[in-house]
């Protein structure tokens, strides 16, 4: 059966919101740098860049700041996008296709409560690039090497919003 014939799979999140995951959706997050390492947080087992779902009507600049507080509890500053990178994975017969856009932050220097309450840690280039296996998923090595390179953009190509009423 190709994807487009299954039942759309619709969850909803702790605040309500309503996540269908049988159509690409969209996590923001970002690369916090640090004295040239880079923090990745520990979550059930596996390392990722702090990220998560965009909520419905958020500024995407926002909502990446909003998901590393959250899962660090460290307060920082977005400086550049890093990039946005496609990301399809295969589960239990489902197909997950996310958008993600990725940022890159510094520490503003102050602790804040966080709600996730995960472990986090700092790693160089070098031990990101050796610990393929043990990644939620395996473009962040890539992400973090084509920051290390700086191919990065200005955060103004993100921040010009369209709404329309």
């Amino acid at each position: 059966m190709d994807s487009k014939d299954k039942p759309q799979i619709v969850t909803k999140t702790e605040q309500g919101n309503k996540r269908c995951v049988t159509q690409p959706f969209i996590i923001v997050g970002s690369v916090v740098v640090k004295d040239d390492k880079y923090l990745l947080i520990h979550q059930n087992g596996k390392w990722s860049i702090p990220s998560g779902w965009l909520e419905m009507e958020e500024d995407i600049i926002i909502g990446a700041k909003r998901e590393t507080e959250e899962e660090t509890g460290l307060e920082v500053k977005i400086k550049e996008l890093a990039g946005v990178f496609p990301l399809i994975k295969y589960k239990n017969d489902i197909v997950l296709h996310a958008v993600k856009i990725i940022f890159i932050s510094e520490l503003t220097g102050r602790l804040i409560e966080n709600s996730e309450d995960l472990e986090y840690d700092w790693f160089t280039l070098e031990k990101i690039q050796s610990m393929e296996d043990l990644f939620w998923d395996p473009d962040i090595p890539k992400i973090i090497k084509r920051i290390e390179e700086e191919k990065t953009y200005s955060i103004n190509i993100a921040s010009e919003k369209f709404v329309v009423k």
